[in-house]
C-alpha cells in the first residue's frame, strides 16, 4: 500500500459530515513509513530552522507530532476523488502540511524577536499566522499566494471549529492533528469526530517515540495561562469551558506508552488526564 497520488482539496469541517466522504480505517501505519515522505528542500529546511529557533523546546516535538499524525491520515484514507471537489496532489498537499504543522505554534514563544514582533498582542494563532506569512515570502518567495494563503489560514484558524462548511485539507489535517496531540483518545477534538476512528495506537506510539512529548503538559499549562491572562479575548477563551477545562483536557504523559502493548484503543489503560 503506498499514499493516494491526490486528495480532496477541500472537506467538510463537521465530524460527521468528514466521516461520510471519508474512507480512513484507523491502521497501523510504521513510522517508517510515514518518515520516508521527502521532506528536503531549501524552503523545508528554512522553516525547520525557523521553528526550531523559536517555538519552545517541547512544542516544538508537539508541531512534529503533528506532521506524521497528518501524513498518518492521508496513508489510511483520507478523502480522495470526491465526485465534484478539487483535487490536490500529495507532493503538494504534504509540502503545505510541513510548513504549516512546523510554523503552526510560533506565537507560543518567548523568544525575544517573537514577543517584539508588532502581532505579538494578538491570539497567537493570529500572531504566529502574522510570522509564518513573513517567513514565508522571505524563505519560499516560489509559493504563490493560494500556497501560502493556505498554510497561513490553517495556522490561523487550527484552534476553531464549525460544524458545517469546509475546510481545506491542510487545515482540516492542522487541526485534527493538533487537538489529538493536545488531548488524546479521550480529548476536545473535532465535534462528532471519535479520535479512534483515525488512528491506530501502535501508530502514535511509534511517533511519540521518535518525538517525545517531555515537558510539553508543563510547557502547554504555562503557555495557556500567559494567553488567558495576557489576553482574555484570545481565541481559546472560547474552549468550552475555559482555561479550567482547557488544562483538565492536556495529556500529562504519551498518548499510547512506548510498550503499552495496547494494539488497538480499548486496550490503552485509564485514566488519560491529569487528576
Amino acid at each position: 500500500m503506498t499514499f493516494p497520488s491526490a486528495f480532496d482539496a477541500f472537506v467538510p469541517s463537521g465530524g460527521p459530515d468528514f466521516l461520510a466522504v471519508s474512507a480512513i480505517q484507523p491502521d497501523y501505519v510504521p513510522f517508517t513509513t510515514l518518515s520516508a515522505v521527502p521532506i528536503d528542500t531549501a524552503a523545508h529546511a528554512a522553516s525547520f530552522a525557523y521553528a526550531q529557533k523559536l517555538t519552545p523546546p517541547a512544542s516544538f516535538l508537539h508541531v512534529l507530532r503533528c506532521f506524521y499524525f497528518a501524513l498518518a491520515l492521508l496513508y489510511t484514507g483520507f478523502p480522495s476523488g470526491t465526485p465534484g471537489v478539487p483535487q490536490i496532489g500529495f507532493e503538494e498537499l504534504s509540502m503545505r502540511l510541513y510548513h504549516t504543522t512546523l510554523l503552526h505554534d510560533l506565537g507560543w514563544s518567548n523568544n525575544t524577536e517573537v514577543l517584539h514582533h508588532p502581532a505579538h498582542a494578538m491570539t497567537f494563532e493570529l500572531h504566529g499566522g502574522f510570522m509564518a506569512y513573513e517567513h514565508l515570502h522571505t524563505a519560499a518567495p516560489d509559493l504563490d499566494a493560494q500556497q501560502v494563503g493556505d498554510i497561513v489560514q490553517s495556522i490561523v484558524l487550527h484552534t476553531s471549529q464549525w460544524p458545517s462548511g469546509n475546510s481545506s485539507a491542510t487545515q482540516f489535517l492542522m487541526s485534527v492533528s493538533a487537538l489529538f496531540d493536545i488531548g488524546g483518545y479521550n480529548g476536545t477534538g473535532i465535534v462528532g469526530l471519535n479520535s479512534s476512528l483515525l488512528w491506530h495506537p501502535k501508530t502514535i506510539e511509534e511517533i511519540e517515540k521518535a518525538y517525545p512529548r517531555g515537558d510539553f503538559y508543563q510547557e502547554g499549562v504555562g503557555i495557556f495561562d500567559r494567553e488567558f491572562v495576557k489576553k482574555p479575548n484570545c481565541l481559546m477563551s472560547h474552549y468550552p469551558g475555559g482555561l479550567d477545562a482547557l488544562v483538565k483536557d492536556l495529556r500529562v504523559g504519551p498518548i499510547v506508552p512506548e510498550d503499552s502493548r495496547a494494539r488497538n484503543v480499548r486496550g490503552l489503560k485509564e485514566p488519560h488526564f491529569r487528576d
